[in-house]
């Protein structure tokens, strides 16, 4: 529903499953796109936020991990740092996964965002596929996961970390027309760097979450 996003075509199961192999099991249709791209952040006080002509978003909590330096030091490669920020941003807001009115999830890959939600909180680790394909973060669902379209239908210039960042904003602000969440006042955006090695997962609140 991004009228901006680079796919915009229906994509079937089927047709994922039968896309060329990049490596397995990923097929091309699992990985993000190779498109141009850029955004930016502003970040200033609340106070001066007050006095500019767009509506002010508020950063409620932060938090970062780093979890290793080559993907063949990692640990467990279905457990990620995501599930060190996460609790570091939710106790600095004060809140909790359920607050959430939206995720905002770099999205390099199909398996990334699964892996993201259960670290996060939202189902539990191992339950990540079996809650995705009930459709509960399609549109319409009891989730909403990348309105943008994210990495893997909206663009993905190389760094895709401000772009998920610039959509949780916009969402909190009700920029968002179709796609637009309803009664948005919490979002979350988390980036991932490196191979699954860094994990940032930041807030974002309106005025009625101060």
């Amino acid at each position: 529903m991004n009228p901006v996003a680079w796919e915009k075509e229906p994509l079937t199961v089927e047709q994922v499953l039968k896309s060329r192999m990049v490596s397995y099991p990923l097929t091309v249709r699992d990985c993000c796109l190779v498109t141009d791209g850029g955004g930016a952040i502003i970040l200033t006080s609340a106070a001066r936020a007050k006095t500019l002509r767009k509506k002010p978003v508020y950063v409620l909590g932060v938090g970062e991990a780093l979890g290793h330096s080559t993907i063949s030091n990692m640990p467990k490669l279905t457990l990620t740092a995501a599930a060190e920020s996460g609790p570091k941003a939710f106790k600095m807001a004060g809140i909790k996964p359920s607050d959430i009115d939206m995720l905002s999830l770099y999205d390099a890959f199909t398996i990334t965002p699964i892996l993201f939600l259960e670290d996060l909180g939202f189902c539990p680790k191992g339950e990540g596929g079996r809650f995705v394909s009930d459709g509960s973060i399609a549109p319409g669902g009891k989730l909403a996961v990348n309105t943008s379209g994210g990495g893997l239908s909206y663009c993905h210039p190389g760094m895709y970390g401000l772009l998920v960042l610039i959509e949780a904003v916009r969402q909190v602000r009700g920029e968002c027309g179709q796609r637009q969440v309803k009664d948005c006042e919490i979002s979350l955006a988390h980036g991932n760097g490196g191979v699954l090695s860094s994990q940032c997962t930041v807030l974002f609140g309106s005025d009625a979450t101060l």
